[in-house]
């Protein structure tokens, strides 16, 4: 059987959504002050918040799927989801989402294999469970509307050599691309006794 698979890693995604939110207090420091160091400190962390975010996702490609000894192994010598590090995972159609403690990965299958599929999944990770966006889609429009405008704000201050819009569009687009990430999680309420570390709202990788 052949399927896609995209590996989120939970340590950057969290790790970049903190330096978002540091970027947008430098970077409103700095535009009061016009402080060099502040100045070059903002771009270093906004260049670096948006490494994190690049680096977060990676994309095993198509490649088979073989379940065997409580594991789900990613192609020949690709990588392995242990059944006992799943907490939950979810399916839609064709399309997988497995969430471990380090990292969420989405598995999407051949259009002509998805009842095969599910029947590996479920052999291997047990019953799905379904899943919620945190945020409402007039949230995620808004927050992405921000991340434009601040976007768009921070490469006009730069091509006309205005500081103010340079200043206030950065910690805009930080704050918007964060809060997007942040309403586009989804959590799930599963019903009645729940693994051990694992709360009845948790928030997961998009």
């Amino acid at each position: 059987m052949l399927a896609s698979a995209v590996r989120t890693d939970v340590s950057r995604t969290r790790l970049g959504l903190f330096l978002a939110s540091g970027c947008a207090v430098v970077g409103t420091v700095a535009r009061r002050t016009m402080s060099g160091p502040l100045l070059v400190a903002t771009g270093g962390l906004f260049i670096v918040t948006i490494v994190l975010f690049a680096t977060a996702r990676r994309s095993i490609g198509r490649c088979p799927l073989r379940s065997g000894g409580g594991r789900l192994r990613l192609g020949e010598n690709g990588p392995e989801i242990p059944a006992r590090d799943v907490w939950t995972w979810t399916l839609k159609g064709r399309t997988a989402r497995v969430y471990t403690v380090h990292a969420g990965w989405k598995v999407r299958a051949e259009l002509d294999q998805a009842d095969a599929f599910r029947a590996l999944l479920v052999g291997t990770f047990g019953t799905p469970r379904s899943l919620t966006r945190r945020g409402s889609l007039r949230g995620r429009v808004t927050a992405a509307a921000v991340a434009g405008l601040g976007l768009a704000s921070a490469a006009t201050g730069i091509i006309l050599e205005i500081p103010a819009f340079a200043m206030l569009g950065v910690p805009a687009f930080v704050f918007g691309l964060a809060f997007l990430g942040a309403l586009s999680q989804k959590i799930t309420r599963p019903p009645g006794r729940h693994r051990a570390g694992c709360p009845a709202s948790t928030r997961l990788m998009r």
